[in-house]
């Protein structure tokens, strides 16, 4: 198909942007081209070209994130490493037929394999990383080289539970303790003020 349709404009053009026109031009007309397979359907379905109806069905699996200083995106209760030259920004996270895909402006930063529960709408798991190198790559350098086993692109949260707060008494506390009242009677009594202020107090003592 792109041999017929593309393939000689494409040896015309002179600049990167204008093969680049030229794909977007055939990507165009070969979605929207009644296709041959779909004539003699009976159901009457074609290839979704608005954009209402492609966020309709795959609204529920793309989403966007922003990149944290470290180069993570968080995705339920995983952090998942996209890039970290794009700390800041956002990028759009695909997950379909068990692989999860980052991209930003259209150009794959990584890619992992992923278990998600559809009708929970719940990404169980994360794995098997590939980091595929950008133009958006940080010009920083790294003050330590990690290798691949010890540069962890997945990290997992343990699970949050919700514990009961237990409601206590009030309870009133008492204004001066028991031990304390008798040493200050005995401290009164010994400077005498004990006898003058409270003389029944003091007999009986």
């Amino acid at each position: 198909m792109q041999l017929r349709l593309a393939d000689f404009k494409f040896e015309q053009a002179q600049t990167l942007e204008e093969i680049q026109t030229l794909h977007a031009a055939f990507l165009e007309t070969f979605n929207t081209t009644p296709h041959w397979a779909h004539q003699d359907r009976e159901d009457e379905r074609r290839t979704p070209v608005e954009r209402a109806r492609l966020h309709q069905l795959f609204g529920a699996v793309q989403f966007l994130r922003t990149v944290n200083r470290y180069g993570f995106v968080s995705v339920q209760r995983f952090y998942i490493y996209a890039e970290q030259g794009l700390s800041r920004q956002r990028v759009a996270i695909w997950i379909y037929e068990g692989e999860l895909r980052l991209e930003y402006q259209e150009t794959l930063l990584a890619r992992y394999r992923c278990a998600y529960d559809q009708r929970q709408r719940q990404l169980r798991d994360v794995s098997h990383p590939t980091v595929y190198p950008t133009a958006f790559a940080s010009p920083q350098l790294e003050l330590l080289e990690l290798d691949e086993t010890q540069w962890i692109k997945v990290q997992q949260r343990a699970a949050q539970h919700r514990t009961r707060r237990v409601s206590q008494l009030a309870e009133q506390l008492p204004l001066i303790h028991v031990g304390n009242m008798v040493l200050l009677w005995s401290y009164l009594l010994c400077e005498g003020v004990g006898k003058n202020c409270f003389p029944h107090v003091y007999t009986v003592m």
